[in-house]
């Protein structure tokens, strides 16, 4: 009976190992911008990956993402950020006000951040979902973010300048009663936007003359 239920694990989890995963759909693809979907296994929610190669050090593009003062600038509708709680150099909790778009009402995101490097230098960045802080967001509809994840890849043009293979994969539901083929259209259409316009704006950040003390750059 052990052996058979050795063999019957065995088989299950070589099974799940030869499962194929699910192909990305390519929407949109341009030189250095990409932006592609697939069907979740999360209620049948879309999941969208988002990447671009972009001049940047690893400290310039994770000190751009934390000075919410300017997340607006880059970040679709987004109208307002703060950082809520500061819990240590890596993590902290923060949310995102959307302005109301015809026919949107006003939308908010409250996020626990955590950022970690990998021994290949690459650097990670979870958001998850975090009300464990009470801010008053009025009548603003919550929108439920179920993965977020930043995936940013050191590489040197050549020119011997730093780059970053910016990859973003979420899948998020956005609330209200928005027919789910039109409130992936928008997903799709504010995730473009906002990566095109943090590859401009990102490169000539006053962050990119800053240094983070604990991320280690790839050298020159």
């Amino acid at each position: 009976m052990v052996v058979a239920l050795i063999i019957g694990k065995a088989f299950v989890i070589q099974a799940a190992t030869l499962t194929p995963e699910r192909p990305w759909k390519k929407w949109k693809q341009s030189k250095k911008l990409s932006v592609s979907s697939r069907i979740s296994t999360i209620d049948q929610l879309i999941e969208i990956k988002a990447t671009a190669l972009v001049n940047s050090s690893l400290s310039g593009f994770l000190l751009f993402l934390q000075d919410v003062n300017n997340t607006p600038a880059w970040l679709t509708n987004a109208s307002d950020s703060k950082i809520v709680k500061h819990i240590s150099a890596t993590e902290h909790i923060f949310t995102v006000s959307f302005s109301a778009i015809w026919p949107l009402k006003p939308r908010h995101l409250q996020l626990h951040s955590h950022y970690w490097q990998n021994k290949d230098l690459s650097v990670e960045i979870q958001l998850k979902d975090d009300f464990s802080v009470e801010v008053e967001h009025s009548d603003a509809v919550r929108v439920k973010l179920y993965e977020g994840h930043w995936l940013l890849t050191p590489t040197l043009n050549n020119q011997q300048q730093k780059q970053l293979i910016i990859e973003y994969t979420f899948i998020a539901e956005s609330g209200g009663e928005l027919p789910k083929w039109f409130a992936d259209q928008l997903a799709l259409k504010s995730i473009l936007k906002s990566m095109k316009k943090l590859s401009l704006l990102l490169p000539k950040s006053k962050w990119q003359q800053q240094a983070i003390p604990e991320i280690t750059e790839l050298s020159q």
